[in-house]
């Protein structure tokens, strides 16, 4: 996307120079100063000089929280900050020294719309961009299933955890948990010797201590660019190894049969397929758990986990 942009700004006739020195923000990113604005019909008040800022796809809206937080560290002057996300913006932050306008992804669709039917821009953007030009964009990796890190998609909504919690004001921004997936491949051992050999995704949660199956959870198919938080303590493998096979184990039924006289009697009772050890291979890579960080009147930090809605103390 951030590609794109520039490449529209250079249709419309406006040059950006390259983004100076700047503090990070997780989530917004810099592309560029305009050395000279659009030139177009519908075009926006954009002066020389303005910031240029471009606020990445993900799961969460662009609220208040996320502003201020970027405003701390923005240079002065103006700004332009176009947004992939919905905006949630109940006013505007505000700091001496700094201007700016926020468009979410409505607005900048119909100013583009604009300038289409007006005949500004060409509907047809061209695909044969300098390699200069194409970049490599952190927050929308395709996430490889196998070996590369995965983004888990939020299983509750924060509204309602909130309101259950009493805490409707408190202030949350989204943000990502560090964990751990888990591949195990082994031989199952059943009864009368019987094996098989499976194979297993578990998640590793260390903020609340638990061991899920992966095929339960919907993966994203890009890592959004929010800040992330690392447990205190990564537990080593020879202490996450016994919880890991007693995840893979199975009950299965099994049938016995019995001679009674000149009969047979046939039962069906369950056994346990437990994993052999010595069979057992386990690689872990990275998880990133959705979770909104939010802070409690007098309380502090604390974070509601998306997965499970639980509240989690910082």
């Amino acid at each position: 996307m951030e590609s794109l942009i520039r490449d529209l700004l250079k249709q419309l006739g406006a040059t950006l120079s390259p983004p100076p020195s700047h503090v990070p923000c997780p989530g917004i990113n810099l592309l560029g100063v305009l050395n000279r604005p659009p030139v177009m019909q519908s075009s926006p008040v954009l002066a020389i000089g303005t910031h240029v800022w471009h606020a990445h796809d993900g799961w969460a809206p662009l609220d208040n929280l996320e502003i201020e937080r970027w405003l701390v560290d923005a240079p002065n002057g103006k700004h332009w900050l176009l947004s992939e996300r919905p905006l949630q913006l109940e006013k505007n932050p505000t700091r001496l020294g700094i201007e700016y306008e926020v468009w979410g992804p409505n607005r900048f669709a119909q100013w583009l719309g604009n300038a289409v039917l007006n005949g500004d821009l060409n509907a047809t953007v061209p695909s044969n961009l300098t390699p200069t030009e194409v970049e490599d964009i952190p927050h929308s990796t395709p996430v490889d299933a196998e070996m590369g890190p995965a983004a888990l998609r939020p299983q509750v909504e924060i509204e309602p955890i909130l309101e259950k919690l009493s805490l409707t004001h408190a202030e949350h921004r989204p943000v990502l948990l560090s964990a751990r997936i888990w591949t195990v491949t082994g031989i199952l051992r059943g009864p009368q010797d019987a094996a098989e050999r499976g194979w297993w995704e578990l998640i590793e949660d260390p903020f609340l201590g638990e061991i899920h199956q992966l095929d339960t959870l919907e993966k994203l198919d890009f890592i959004p660019n929010l800040e992330r938080i690392e447990p205190e303590v990564w537990p080593e493998k020879s202490q996450v190894a016994p919880h890991l096979a007693k995840r893979c184990e199975e009950r299965r039924h099994y049938v016995v049969t019995e001679s009674s006289g000149p009969n047979q009697v046939q039962g069906s009772v369950l056994h346990w397929w437990k994993l052999d050890p010595s069979s057992a291979e386990m690689t872990p890579r990275l998880a990133l758990l959705p979770a909104w960080q939010i802070r409690i009147p007098e309380r502090g930090l604390a974070l509601i986990h998306g997965l499970s809605g639980q509240l989690v103390p910082m």
